[in-house]
């Protein structure tokens, strides 16, 4: 088909000689970078481009298409694109496509039969046209497809479900660095007719601003992401969308056509911005430890991007990304001992002229947990001399807790000033006796934030505009914020030097809180924002409350970094612009990460149902890495590069836990965007053992997206050379000592991964087993756990006795007490006491169990380890491992009347849950807590699979029953296995009831345990 005008196609207007100068500049600019390249169908525009506005099969309002059409032109006019309308949809060919940059979509749909519908061919055209690199902009009601199309909705990013009456309501600007959003406000007011999707899209595309929904707009659907704009890469092209534009008053008001001009400007390519900064899959995790890190709990990036990491066991270990190489700079020697009663090492920092002074912070207990020490050392290197600290403060400790170790808590930052914030965290209630003024509150260091300025000789001194005066009776003026009950970590917004932290409430919750000046918080005392209505009795309000309230959260969440965009950072996959200012926080517990966005102005709105806002409010909250999993992440901080490193404490481990090191590590997040890092990784079949040592290693997890060729070079003993160039090589250490294996593979464009493997010869690393309890096996509340632990070890030999001093077991389920050998064999025994009368607590609990040997003369200390799960008599429905069947499994739904405030729901014939490991040795038998709501049915107790041996089996009566509790007997297939809760009945079908409601199983029998001390 020839070039033509299309049926309605304005004349181009001339360009005015301001836009002509710019374009030509940007020309001229884009000549001296060489960063365009030459591209098909259709060019990225160096010059004014062109613009498609399509309104075939469009919205019923004329007028709100000849508004649309009018609004592009006229921007086209003032900004010197060229821009053609039509209704005829005879111009989705290739020919007339390729003049244009990109497609506006206005108000119209994809249904098919319409007048001025896409037929196939139109269809298959604008398609071609995507994938060759054009650009698309949906207005509207360009999201009402009919579900015919999946590639159409996958090109707007989601599809119309349902409209709400027009009314007035605000969208949450989340991007303030895409074009289409910058100028945006940070609320903006709008009269829409509000839109809801089929499905939500928030994972899919980047969000650039959404739906107010505390604003309580009627007819708007249950959530809490309700995305209004957004924009995507889509199959090589770009697509941007807005859910404004309903009316013709949009196309006249400045805001929206600010909104409309940016992502026109987005979509055609001449105008930048990153649309990948919230996507699944924006964002890569790379391993910097391998084998599992021991109780790794805080980490700080060096200028130089070398990673200190601090080891609650008291080791200050360094990596090298260049090398991959992990040095242990400093090791302040606790004792297993003294692990289990104390904090240990819980929080570092680097001084802001470390890259001059080298000078590093620690915050540690000493070995009794009665004194915290906040000390700075000097790093030479990748060693810290011990003879160089400098004591600056002695801090009261935390008293220890029943029921297993203290946490590691505490946090140490810098602001800008060069004053050093330290959270020292507080696992003791409050009392709330003491008013906000007393002596004792003054002077008490716990719960409490504190500000000082280091000084260059070792000493500090106090900033002015703390909370206490210099000189106050009985107040320690180093307190900047007090009252909290535990701020546990402790971060500064680099931008306004404000400090934010995550502390846990008085009701268990926790607060998210920015401490905009100093005062106190939280009991004792009172509670800013919406914590106001948790305040003790007889509490009254500090007089200008420092806190603003940014929400609450569950359980156990941290906080993180504030990000501080950096645009001169050379480092390629640096964090995007979008993150500026937002605050990341994360949750041990529920392993995910959110952002906090804050105001940034004060506001007010005509609607009388909008109240103002007050700058620093809390502005929204947002998931992401939602495709990471994490085991217990503890520290999370960005880096100079603009990456962000996490520290994932393991399974077991981390806050409140004091477990093993299985998943422990340090991780490095980069943000890849549509692209990928190629992967690095080793597997070994050994990593330790006498001279000469035969590795054999392979690139386990190595290579590139798409199958794409990548290159291997290995160095196996450190010196920088390449000593292999195959992906599954093998290496003979002849040497004594401790080396570290590096792999480097190059992807295409030159993009690299490292990884490194430590391998030690000279010295076998202990083998640790647990012969008792079963993994599995159930217990009682107050039941004490017998446990037996064997040790081998090649050099320590096989016949003398193990030094049980050197074995350090840690557990979830209770106190570990003292180990004692056991005669005639290489084993320990000792027992776990855990805690009487806690009868609501369910679910699986992780032993663990570590022993280091003596090392040898050329060689270091090695650990070795095992774990294993026991689970209390009473299992939670809900807190199953997995589950499935015919119907895809039970779902977990909120139930006043249940135990925990949830049940097993959504149960149907063949529907299933799983628990792993299970060990029934006595166990007797089982009882099943259900409502009686449904058609009732049978459940079966079944070992390996649902379709397994039987164990036992029981029924649940139809509706009308209300609650039971019915009881079977279980036999014990004998060892450690998956056991299956397999739900059944007939003679359901689909227009049947659910078959019932399951709370809770009681197990009954000794079990694994004895009766304790009760």
């Amino acid at each position: 088909m020839s070039s033509r005008p299309l049926p309605s196609d304005p004349v181009s207007p001339a360009l005015p000689p301001a836009s002509v100068a710019l374009i030509s500049l940007l020309a001229l600019l884009v000549l001296i970078t060489g960063s365009v390249a030459a591209a098909s169908l259709p060019r990225s525009p160096a010059a004014p481009f062109r613009v498609l506005v399509y309104s075939g099969a469009a919205h019923p309002s004329q007028d709100t298409v000849r508004a649309g059409v009018e609004a592009v032109r006229g921007l086209g006019v003032r900004n010197g694109f060229g821009v053609e309308a039509t209704s005829d949809p005879a111009v989705f060919n290739d020919t007339d496509l390729a003049r244009f940059h990109a497609v506006v979509f206005n108000n119209t749909a994809s249904a098919p039969g319409r007048p001025g519908a896409l037929d196939e061919g139109g269809r298959a055209a604008l398609r071609r046209y995507i994938r060759a690199g054009g650009g698309w902009v949906g207005l509207h009601d360009a999201s009402a497809s009919t579900g015919e199309w999946d590639w159409y909705e996958g090109l707007v990013g989601a599809a119309l479900d349902r409209r709400t009456p027009v009314q007035a309501g605000r969208v949450e600007v989340l991007d303030h660095a895409h074009p289409s959003t910058v100028m945006l406000p940070d609320l903006w007011e709008r009269t829409e007719e509000w839109l809801d999707w089929r499905t939500d899209p928030t994972s899919t595309v980047h969000t650039l601003a959404r739906i107010r929904v505390r604003d309580g707009i009627a007819g708007l659907g249950a959530g809490v992401d309700h995305p209004w704009s957004w924009c995507q890469n889509y199959e090589g092209g770009r697509s941007w969308f807005t859910a404004g534009g309903h009316a013709p008053s949009a196309f006249k008001d400045d805001a929206f056509l600010a909104h409309l001009l940016g992502g026109i400007e987005w979509a055609a390519g001449a105008g930048p911005g990153d649309c990948t900064a919230t996507q699944a899959g924006s964002f890569q995790r790379t391993p910097l430890t391998a084998g599992g890190l021991p109780d790794p709990v805080d980490v700080a990036v060096a200028p130089d991007r070398r990673v200190f990491v601090a080891r609650r066991t008291g080791e200050l270990e360094v990596v090298d990304q260049r090398t991959m190489r992990i040095s242990t700079a400093l090791d302040l020697a606790y004792s297993p001992e003294a692990v289990a009663r104390s904090g240990g090492l819980s929080a570092l920092t680097l001084d802001p002229g470390f890259a001059e002074n080298a000078w590093l912070y620690l915050l540690r207990s000493d070995a009794t947990g009665r004194r915290l020490f906040l000390s700075r050392f000097r790093a030479d290197g990748d060693t810290v001399d011990p003879a160089s600290e400098k004591r600056l403060l002695t801090l009261p400790g935390r008293a220890p807790t029943t029921g297993g170790p203290p946490p590691p808590s505490g946090s140490l930052v810098f602001d800008r000033e060069g004053r050093l914030y330290v959270a020292t965290g507080d696992i003791t209630p409050p009392d709330t006796s003491d008013a906000p003024d007393t002596p004792h509150a003054r002077s008490d260091l716990r719960g409490a934030v504190l500000r000082i300025t280091p000084q260059d000789d070792g000493t500090y001194t106090v900033p002015e505009g703390n909370l206490f005066r210099a000189g106050k009776a009985g107040a320690r003026p180093e307190i900047y914020a007090t009252g909290m009950r535990n701020p546990y970590r402790v971060a500064v917004d680099p931008a306004s030097g404000t400090p934010v932290a995550a502390a846990t409430a008085p009701d268990g919750t926790v607060e998210y809180v920015r401490i905009t000046r100093p005062g106190q918080v939280g009991r004792p005392y009172c509670s800013g924002g919406a914590a106001q209505a948790h305040r003790a009795a007889g509490c009254p309000r500090a007089t200008g409350a420092p806190v603003t309230s940014a929400g609450r959260g569950a359980v156990d969440a941290l906080s993180g970094s504030v990000y501080d965009y950096d645009p001169g950072s050379l480092y390629r996959t640096k964090f995007p612009e979008y993150f500026d200012g937002k605050w990341l926080t994360y949750d041990p517990v529920g392993r995910r990460f959110t952002t906090h966005s804050f105001q940034r102005g004060d506001q007010t709105f005509s609607d009388p149902r909008l109240g103002p806002v007050e700058a620093g409010e809390l502005q929204s909250v947002n998931g992401v890495f939602g495709d990471m999993e994490w085991h217990r992440p503890t520290s999370a901080v960005f880096g100079p590069d603009g990456a962000l490193y996490v520290v994932d404490a393991g399974i077991g481990s981390g806050t409140g836990r004091d477990g093993g090191n299985e998943g422990a590590g340090v991780f490095r997040i980069d943000h890849v965007g549509d692209s990928r890092l190629p992967g690095a990784g080793i597997a070994v079949d050994r990593d330790s053992g006498s001279a000469p040592l035969t590795v054999a290693f392979e690139g386990a997890g190595s290579g590139a997206a798409g199958r794409a060729r990548v290159t291997y070079a290995w160095d196996f003993d450190g010196d920088g050379g390449t000593d292999s160039t195959e992906a599954n090589p093998s290496h003979t250490y002849r040497t004594e000592g401790r080396f570290t294996a590096r792999l480097l593979v190059t992807g295409p464009e030159g993009t690299t991964a490292s990884a490194g493997h430590e391998i030690t010869v000279g010295n076998t690393r202990p083998r640790v087993t647990v012969r008792r309890p079963p993994d599995g096996g159930m217990f009682r509340p107050g039941d004490a756990l017998s446990f037996t632990v064997g040790v081998k070890d090649d050099e320590d030999g096989s016949t003398a006795p193990v030094d049980c001093a050197r074995i350090l077991v840690r557990s979830d389920a209770g106190r570990p007490g003292p180990l004692r050998p056991l005669a005639g064999s290489r084993e320990c025994q000792g027992s776990i006491a855990t805690e009487a009368g806690d009868a609501s607590r369910s679910g699986a609990l992780r032993i663990t169990v570590r022993y280091t040997d003596k090392g040898a003369p050329k060689a270091p200390e090695l650990t070795g380890s095992a774990s294993l799960t026991v689970r209390t008599a009473l299992q939670e429905a809900e807190g199953f491992t997995t589950t499935g069947g015919a119907h895809d499994g039970a779902v977990t739904g909120s139930r006043a009347h249940a135990s925990g405030g949830r049940a097993l729901t959504e149960i149907e014939d063949g529907d299933w849950i799983a628990f792993d490991p299970v060990h029934l040795g006595g166990i007797r038998s089982v009882t099943v807590g259900a409502t009686a709501c449904g058609l009732g049915g049978t459940v079966e107790f079944r070992a390996g699979s649902p379709d397994g041996p039987l164990l036992g089996s029981l029924t649940v009566p139809g509706a009308g029953a209300g609650v039971v509790s019915p009881t079977t007997a279980l036999r014990n297939p004998g060892d450690t296995v998956r056991l299956y809760v397999v739900f059944t009945n007939s003679a359901w079908d689909s227009e049947s009831p659910d078959l019932f409601t399951v709370d809770r199983l009681r197990f009954h029998g000794p079990g694994a345990g004895r009766a304790g001390a009760r």
